[in-house]
């Protein structure tokens, strides 16, 4: 027996130094979470207990290995994909080869292009990370559930066109100036006194030049202003230019803008069907300084498209919004969060993922769907929760949550566990040596 237990004594010892072995060789592995050993006595006697309980000790077992799920330091990354997680929670995964989910802390991601779908959020090894989705069937911005129902995120790459509607112009108009000497011809600048162009959008998105001219008909505080669309005066051969206008824009004492705006539409014809445009020069002014051009706006906008991963930001929240080449930014999707009643339980699957426990004494318990858990401005004035009760941790964009591994503190416990060895070690020779001799005894 007392060979026995000096054996359980190498064997517990043995499984320390693997665990803390297995710790620090994973002190640089990113969402990783230590593991510690403990040890626990051996009864000769199966469930015997008490003081009048016969039998004696066996030894000592260190198979009960728990895991540590403290928050690891978050580092800065160079992906806007890379993602920690600050507090509890897990990102989910589904692991489409084998039909099953696991969950990770490690946050490193990147875009995954398979054929014509949609690209997806994986993580190195393939797996696709899961959240919410926008539907973008009444808003191209889209809309994004409330409630978690978490599936693979695929990015949807392109961005609806948008048709102009609207043009706005802000710009000071010289009173100085004089009338032109003869009447309007867009291909003749002796006969305006300004223009300015502003590019608009038909409902393909394709782009037009919409040029507009500014010209003064004589009355001190009035301007006309002329419209062509697409029209190149140094064409080969001379194109016929379809002029809308004048339209009338007039002005009081100060060079204050007394037309009432937008303007009237103008019904623009393209190959891809009319536009209707309305123009708007609220702001504009007319003062004896220079012509100025303050700005060009317009509303409509061309197909965009994702054309890199630099293009996306990670939000606190969990919403992942995504920038196209057309300028508009919007949610592509919202990380759902895991958790669990006790997430101790989980399994070790390696390469940074966990699957739950069904042990219905000792799992993981009931698994919790969130939203990643931020800070917000109340309506009453004071900063909360959006939503406590999920008990889900913030995201961190351009993150990585690093090793929980306390190195300083494994190294102490190496050399324990090397200690605790060696004694059982001295122990078990001197037990042979000690046999030995009663065998020399009985021998002689």
């Amino acid at each position: 027996m007392t060979l026995a237990n000096s054996m359980s004594g190498l064997i517990a010892a043995a499984k320390a130094i693997d665990v803390v072995g297995n710790n620090i060789a994973n002190s640089q592995t990113v969402g990783f979470k230590s593991s510690i050993a403990r040890f626990t006595s051996v009864s000769a006697v199966g469930n015997a207990s008490g003081p009048t309980a016969k039998g004696g000790a066996a030894g000592v077992s260190a198979d009960n290995i728990f895991q540590q799920f403290t928050q690891g330091d978050v580092a800065l990354s160079d992906s806007p994909l890379d993602m920690a997680i600050n507090g509890l929670g897990f990102f989910r995964l589904y692991d489409a080869e084998n039909n099953r989910v696991t969950f990770s802390r490690d946050g490193q991601f990147r875009l995954s292009y398979e054929g014509d779908s949609f690209p997806r959020l994986v993580t190195r090894s393939g797996l696709a990370l899961t959240g919410n989705l926008p539907d973008f069937s009444t808003d191209p911005y889209g809309t994004i559930d409330s409630t978690p129902a978490p599936v693979p995120i695929a990015v949807d790459p392109y961005f609806p066109p948008k048709p102009s509607s609207a043009v706005q112009l802000n710009m000071n108009l010289d009173s100085r100036v004089a009338a032109p000497a003869l009447p309007f011809d867009p291909a003749n600048p002796l006969t305006y006194n300004r223009s300015t162009l502003a590019t608009i959008f038909d409902a393909v998105g394709e782009s037009h030049d919409l040029r507009l001219y500014l010209t003064k008909p004589g009355a001190a505080s009035a301007w006309d202003v002329y419209t062509t669309l697409d029209f190149n005066a140094n064409a080969t051969p001379p194109m016929v230019p379809v002029v809308n206008g004048p339209l009338a824009l007039n002005f009081d004492t100060q060079g204050v803008l007394t037309t009432t705006m937008p303007l009237p539409p103008l019904s623009l014809p393209t190959a891809n069907g009319n536009l209707q445009v309305s123009l708007d020069f609220g702001g504009t002014t007319q003062v004896g300084t220079s012509f100025a051009m303050n700005s060009v706006t317009q509303d409509g906008y061309g197909e965009g498209k994702i054309q890199e991963a630099s293009e996306f930001m990670v939000l606190a929240d969990g919403h992942i919004s995504a920038r196209y080449s057309n300028g508009q930014r919007r949610n592509v999707a919202q990380v759902v969060l895991a958790n669990f009643t006790n997430p101790n339980a989980l399994v070790n699957l390696g390469d940074n993922q966990w699957t739950t426990n069904d042990d219905p004494l000792r799992g993981t318990g009931t698994v919790t769907l969130g939203f990643p858990n931020f800070s917000t401005l109340k309506a009453g004035g004071t900063v909360g929760n959006s939503n406590p009760a999920e008990g889900m941790g913030s995201l961190q964009g351009y993150a990585i949550e690093q090793s929980n591994v306390d190195l300083s503190v494994e190294l102490v416990s190496l050399i324990e566990q090397q200690r605790n060895y060696q004694a059982s070690a001295q122990t078990f020779k001197i037990l042979d040596q000690v046999l030995q001799n009663l065998a020399n005894m009985r021998s002689g």
